[in-house]
């Protein structure tokens, strides 16, 4: 889903089921106290759920730097904190995986609801890289299990059809998603210190298959990228009739899409 549908139902459709699921994880560990000049640089804003409230939690001389890869969902993030943010917040369209802004730049670096479609290791090296010594990192990211139904139905149709290239694609997705000992030691890796991951099981409700294939949240977080790893768009047709038919026979009344969230900590030393 390109970022311009993304943003006509973002609001609507994907935020109240990813951002909002995220954000009180992360602001109940946000830091009683920040410098009185603190600099934060927020991860794939979207459309500044969690800038709004960090706005709210900094000090008057402080200022929030929000990167988002997708314009239309930046400029809608502008719009939500345009009577608040005045130039304690400013935007830049930027990838998380690679920020142009110079080494030991900020106090802390947050994300609520990092996409998955983000490779999470290089984003924790380029957090590192950015913060000051004594600053946070507060990322809120998929973990393993995360989507697991959709994987599982995915997997079995490619099985049965053969799809070799595919299932060894699931597997690289599913990579993205750490575990628990996993996210931590990536924290570690990346040169930060204290590191602690936090989860959280949730899940997304959906009277049936159908549903969830068309819901905008499951297609740009997760079936999309599945999708990609078959060229021939008649195949993908076919794939997409056999996984409808699989999760109807496995959850007729309907399912729940799993959801495992984590809260990554870390400082950098």
């Amino acid at each position: 889903m390109d970022s311009r549908k993304l943003a006509q139902c973002y609001d609507s459709d994907v935020g109240p089921g990813w951002d909002d699921r995220f954000l009180p994880m992360l602001l109940e560990a946000f830091p009683d106290e920040l410098p009185a000049k603190a600099n934060l640089l927020e991860l794939a804003c979207a459309t500044g759920r969690l800038t709004e409230e960090l706005l709210e939690r900094l000090p008057a001389q402080g200022r929030v730097i929000a990167i988002e890869d997708g314009r239309e969902l930046m400029e809608l993030a502008k719009q939500r904190v345009a009577d608040v943010g005045g130039r304690r917040v400013f935007f830049k369209k930027e990838a998380p995986e690679k920020i142009t802004f110079a080494d030991a730049t900020f106090d802390g670096v947050l994300a609520a609801g990092l996409p998955p479609i983000y490779d999470l290791r290089k984003v924790l090296a380029e957090s590192a890289r950015l913060l000051k010594p004594g600053g946070f990192l507060l990322l809120g990211v998929p973990l393993q299990g995360s989507f697991q139904e959709l994987f599982d139905a995915l997997r079995e149709v490619a099985e049965k059809e053969d799809l070799i290239p595919v299932q060894d694609g699931l597997d690289r997705i599913q990579q993205r998603l750490p575990e628990r000992a996993t996210a931590n030691r990536w924290l570690q890796e990346a040169g930060l210190v204290e590191p602690r991951t936090r989860t959280q099981p949730a899940s997304l409700a959906f009277p049936g298959a159908l549903a969830l294939l068309q819901s905008p949240l499951v297609r740009a977080f997760c079936l999309e990228g599945c999708l990609a790893l078959i060229p021939d768009r008649s195949w993908r047709e076919g794939v997409l009739a056999g996984m409808v038919k699989a999760l109807d026979t496995y959850f007729p009344a309907g399912l729940e899409l799993s959801l495992n969230l984590g809260r990554l900590e870390a400082t950098k030393a």
